[in-house]
């Protein structure tokens, strides 16, 4: 029996929680980069797990979340946080709405801070069995108050009812995720959830520009909803590798062809979870380049120089 109460405990408090105490300095104290990729707080955010979510920091840089993902545990994915307090990042540690009975991945922000996103398998009502893996994730919310986290609650099933992740929002609110709900056209596609007078509505998915019968994950929308930064593993990649790509938005709501975002960001292997750092001058981006799913960063200006081909 305590064989697997400390498994539970290594998957709930990581091994590498301890010997991170002086971490000092925007970013988690690292080193910015410049135009060539290097992995982003290695021993910290990038570990040995499977796959790591790019970090999402809030917008005043002092609260970060992301989440691993361990190889054969369930729940296999959770979520972490550091908090910078005095000049001094602590942690990392589960955040109080945490659930360590069910899978919780990919935190992102909305523009203001206010708001986290993640994708759960927890279940609907307190005291309810835990969802299974085959029902997929839900995306949930929670309020941000000052220091403190409210509780979480799902999106209204008109939204999302059990096959949603990788979220992005805009300024205005509008929601961007992927789905394998029905009806789409390929294994994993992209919609959106228009927010009017203060509610989601029922998603839309993105154009035939976008979405294909492969492959599209990760979306990453411009605050101005002015360009769509996904993952995707269509015709055309890097050795056929799952990259990623830039598309913009045209005056009548349609996207431009979609553009790899070429060997300054894409590999022979396989590159996901795009994510803007709050001030926009750095880029995160997971890699399989070195075996697992490390997370990257590269000077933003990389992404800059893809001009709209339109222009």
């Amino acid at each position: 029996m305590w064989k697997s109460m400390l498994s539970i405990a290594i998957l709930i408090f990581p091994p590498w929680i301890s010997g991170q105490e002086n971490l000092r300095g925007d970013y988690l104290g690292q080193k910015p980069p410049g135009m060539i990729p290097v992995i982003f707080a290695p021993g910290v955010i990038s570990t040995d797990s499977i796959e790591h979510s790019s970090p999402a920091f809030s917008p005043e840089g002092n609260l970060v979340l992301w989440s691993p993902v361990k190889r054969n545990a369930y729940p296999n994915s959770f979520l972490l946080e550091m908090r910078r307090e005095d000049g001094k990042w602590k942690g990392p540690t589960r955040p109080s709405f945490a659930d360590s009975s069910n899978d919780d991945i990919y935190p992102v922000f909305s523009s203001d801070g206010t708001t986290l996103f993640f994708s759960s398998r927890r279940p609907l009502r307190s005291g309810g069995q835990p969802r299974l893996s085959s029902e997929g994730l839900r995306i949930w919310v929670v309020e941000r108050k000052g220091d403190s986290w409210g509780i979480p609650a799902p999106l209204d099933t008109s939204v999302s009812f059990g096959q949603e992740y990788a979220h992005s929002t805009s300024e205005n609110g509008t929601l961007y995720f992927s789905s394998n709900r029905p009806g789409g056209k390929g294994s994993l596609d992209l919609y959106r959830s228009l927010f009017v007078h203060g509610k989601y509505q029922p998603p839309e998915p993105l154009g035939n520009e976008i979405n294909t019968s492969g492959y599209e994950d990760g979306p990453l929308i411009a605050p101005d909803e002015s360009y769509l930064i996904f993952e995707s593993s269509r015709a055309g990649g890097i050795e056929g590798s799952i990259d990623l790509y830039i598309c913009y938005r045209r005056g009548d709501g349609s996207w431009s062809p979609p553009r790899n975002l070429g060997s300054e960001i894409n590999s022979k292997y396989s590159e996901r979870f795009a994510r803007f750092s709050p001030d926009g001058r750095y880029f995160f981006f997971g890699s399989t380049r070195r075996g697992l799913y490390d997370v990257y960063w590269i000077d933003a200006t990389t992404i800059s120089k893809q001009a709209d081909p339109g222009d």
